[in-house]
């Protein structure tokens, strides 16, 4: 998959997440559900029209635009059309598997478990107790926590948080897209900044760390990419484990992900409980 910037990673995401938690009589959760009901027109749609669909206003689309991070309604519909050119070939089985499904519908469910065990036997045996006791160190001394995560790493991050705030200690989760540059102000010197990536894509660590540290807090980035290096994140934590080659979206790499911080979550409480 090609990644232009982060936008375009998360921007079917987050249409969802304001039909999925914002009130129906907010416009907009009205904008987000229409796009959502007319997705494959919006390439081609004009701001005027979508507008009338909505039964609101050009300047409302406009503004629903730029809470999306998106610098224009042109540039939100780019986006669009990007993330709808990804998602024809969202899965793609080589034609091996796609023989074999075929004969025996079976063989794709063995297939997806046996792929998901091995990779979290790979993350259980690459494992160090040491490193996990001090990651549970660097969170128990900061003053703020904050987590940042894409997709569905950010539904991740929203268990570990409520998880954490059990054993009395709260961390920030943004959940929204965008958020990790818009709320910058709430990260400082006494802060840790937990970034959690399967595949720590070069151009979107490095412009997202950049504006992170110009806030000077203490960066953590949990990863499976071992190529992965930057020399303004202060800790650099890198699982083993395989993820899928026939799907777009993060298979494996989100369950080694959950594995782990559930891990840092009882590790954390047995430490530092009250």
């Amino acid at each position: 998959m090609s990644i232009h910037n982060y936008n375009e990673v998360d921007i079917l995401y987050t249409l969802m997440s304001y039909v999925n938690v914002s009130s129906s009589q907010d416009m907009y959760y009205a904008i987000a559900h229409t796009i959502l009901t007319y997705l494959e027109k919006i390439p081609d749609i004009s701001i005027n029209d979508l507008a009338d669909l909505c039964y609101t206003s050009p300047a409302t689309i406009s503004r629903f635009c730029k809470d999306l991070n998106c610098k224009s309604f042109a540039n939100f519909k780019h986006e669009i059309a990007i993330a709808l050119e990804i998602a024809k070939d969202e899965i793609h089985l080589d034609p091996y598997d796609e023989s074999e499904t075929l004969k025996n519908p079976q063989h794709i469910v063995d297939k997806i478990y046996n792929e998901t065990i091995e990779s979290l036997q790979m993350v259980h045996q690459s494992i160090n107790i040491h490193e996990i006791d001090k990651i549970c160190h660097m969170i128990h001394t900061a003053k703020k926590v904050h987590m940042i995560g894409y997709q569905f790493n950010k539904i991740i991050a929203n268990d570990f948080q409520m998880k954490m705030l059990k054993l009395r200690k709260f961390i920030y989760a943004f959940v929204e897209r965008g958020d990790e540059i818009q709320r910058l102000d709430m990260i400082d010197d006494e802060s840790l900044v937990i970034i959690i990536t399967v595949r720590a894509r070069q151009q979107l660590m490095n412009s997202l760390i950049e504006k992170i540290y110009e806030h000077h807090p203490q960066i953590l980035l949990i990863t499976m990419n071992k190529e992965y290096q930057n020399d303004k994140v202060d800790y650099i934590y890198c699982i083993d484990g395989t993820e899928s080659h026939y799907s777009e979206s993060s298979m494996q790499g989100t369950i080694n992900f959950l594995s782990l911080l559930d891990l840092i979550y009882v590790r954390y409480g047995l430490l530092y409980r009250k």
